[in-house]
């Protein structure tokens, strides 16, 4: 399937698109339009375009009217904007009308510029995967409902206004660091659940035998601190405590716990253990992950004090088993040993009143 990498820059000041075009110019397939009118017949005669990225504050149109606009002629592409420190009204306009995937406060430094482009070009990207994946699905009616349960397409455009609005609310002069802070891990976690999101195109393509993994050196140890911040919440309603040990000691500040593998897989396959063991763990208990060294693999041993229940143990790994979880879907763990398998590892139960219940990761060692 081709894919456009074409980027669009709308703005009134000619010496504005020159820098760009002599910053950015070797770098990416840019073209310019001076202007809002321009820029719409550049997307009529010069698309398709990927990413448009325009000024707030041009005459004529708006960027928020032009990109109203060009969402109809190129619905596919990915919107960022330009904005200054005074148009918090506007950007919230713009929140409104266009779903920018991504802010930049003027004057905009081109390494900060670059980021974006690329993150932008990302997102058409795997939305453009997405795509042909439902496209290919509605072929199939077979592989219908199975891979309309795991892509949630529908998630992506609240998900945009949840990332831009922080960015937006940022531009205010009256915040403090604190909620600076705050604006910046909802953020953080607006773009985590769009990744998760984008995730469902790799999991149809493990379904198939089709996906190729693309393995680097990933450190475990800030994926489980995180996934530990995310549920230090519902960890103290709950009075559990969260354990992180290497080899059976605390792990420290600077210690390491390498694996092979596609370090965005391996949080959505860890987030589902650990939510499920946060969940099932009873008021007061603990949930302790243990990383270990085992042979030429790295075991990843997710413990907590409630046991599955009996009716799905046989199935605990199998699509849609769930028991007791009003809201479960049974694709967590599912989801989670497919990706296992795809790095060339594993993923084992075991479970009793008693004792308890250990989930193990096995993965390949960096």
């Amino acid at each position: 399937m081709p894919q456009c990498a074409k980027i669009l820059f709308v703005d009134d000041d000619p010496s504005v698109l020159a820098s760009l075009r002599r910053s950015l110019g070797r770098c990416y397939d840019l073209d310019t339009a001076l202007g809002p009118e321009e820029g719409l017949i550049a997307l009529a005669e010069k698309g398709p375009y990927a990413v448009i990225i325009s000024d707030l504050r041009m005459p004529g149109l708006s960027g928020v009217e032009f990109l109203r606009r060009a969402k109809v002629i190129a619905p596919d592409a990915v919107p960022l904007m330009l904005t200054g420190h005074g148009d918090l009204d506007a950007a919230m306009e713009a929140i409104n009308e266009g779903h920018i995937f991504r802010f930049l406060t003027k004057p905009c430094p081109p390494p900060v510029l670059a980021r974006s482009l690329d993150a932008a070009l990302t997102q058409y990207r795997l939305a453009a995967a997405d795509r042909e994946l439902l496209r290919v699905t509605l072929e199939n009616a077979r592989l219908k409902d199975d891979v309309e349960r795991i892509m949630r397409h529908d998630l992506k455009t609240p998900l945009t206004t949840i990332i831009s609005l922080p960015q937006v609310l940022r531009l205010a002069e009256n915040l403090d660091d604190d909620q600076r802070d705050m604006l910046s891990l909802i953020e953080d976690a607006g773009y985590t659940m769009l990744s998760m999101v984008n995730l469902s195109a790799a999991l149809f393509q493990m379904e198939r035998g089709q996906y190729r993994l693309a393995p680097v050196a990933v450190d475990l140890i800030p994926t489980v601190r995180k996934l530990f911040a995310a549920h230090a919440d519902t960890a103290e309603t709950h009075g559990l405590a969260l354990e992180l040990t290497l080899d059976g000691r605390p792990a420290g500040p600077e210690e390491r716990f390498m694996v092979r593998g596609e370090e965005l897989l391996c949080y959505s396959m860890l987030a589902n253990l650990l939510a499920n063991a946060v969940e099932a763990s009873p008021d007061g208990g603990r949930v302790a992950v243990d990383l270990r060294q085992a042979g030429d693999m790295a075991a990843v041993a997710i413990a907590n004090q409630g046991a599955v229940p009996e009716c799905v143990r046989e199935r605990f790994f199998e699509k849609y088993a769930t028991a007791g979880k009003t809201k479960g879907t049974g694709l967590g763990t599912y989801s989670a040993r497919r990706i296992a398998l795809v790095h060339g590892g594993d993923i084992a139960m075991t479970t009793s009143e008693a004792q308890g219940t250990m989930v193990t990761v096995s993965l390949p060692k960096a």
